[in-house]
């Protein structure tokens, strides 16, 4: 077994062990409510259920890591952390992207606050639209060392597709960063 793959097999081994941590004791220890609760007849979103699948991902990333190292990964070179940290600054730049441009746009166009519009479409949409588009839209970017407008309107979709797979369901959920404005 060569020195990657057995650094491979301990990164998979801490990340079972970080999920099963978060998973089972973290957060049934820190958040109230379980994944899904039921109020008043009607099935809504709980506080940890987010926090949940990113537990199962990571598991699951986790798992595979340690059952598929791969022999032919690279070592940790000036490249790989100038990826990390461009990918870093795209999250954090799509973060305040997100948090400030539904604000912004409803301090431009109407006379109501961002916070009593919250709630409301179109406006509950603007910032996790656009902060998860251009989240998409750097990423892939940086992957392919191209920028279009393609690229563009495939982040805004996708983040579309995701704010409504989440908000039509369920009748009070509060896409973010709505929760906190």
């Amino acid at each position: 077994m060569s020195s990657i793959s057995k650094a491979e097999r301990w990164l998979g081994l801490f990340c079972v062990a970080f999920a099963l941590v978060l998973i089972f004791i973290w957060i049934p220890n820190d958040v109230e409510t379980g994944a899904f609760q039921k109020v008043r007849r009607r099935l809504t979103i709980g506080d940890s259920l987010a926090p949940m699948v990113a537990g199962v991902v990571i598991l699951l990333g986790g798992v595979l890591m340690y059952l598929s190292p791969s022999e032919n990964a690279k070592t940790l070179d000036r490249k790989a952390i100038l990826w990390v940290c461009l990918v870093v600054l795209s999250v954090a730049v799509s973060i305040t992207i997100m948090r400030w441009f539904g604000p912004m746009v409803t301090e431009l166009l109407t006379d109501q606050t961002y916070r009593s519009l919250r709630a409301t479409a179109p406006w509950k949409y603007v910032g996790y639209v656009s902060g998860g588009g251009a989240l998409v839209y750097l990423l892939i970017g940086f992957a392919t060392r191209s920028w279009s407008l393609k690229y563009l309107l495939i982040g805004l979709l996708a983040a579309l597709c995701m704010a409504l797979f989440y908000d039509l369901p369920f009748e009070d959920l509060q896409l973010p960063p709505n929760g906190d404005v």
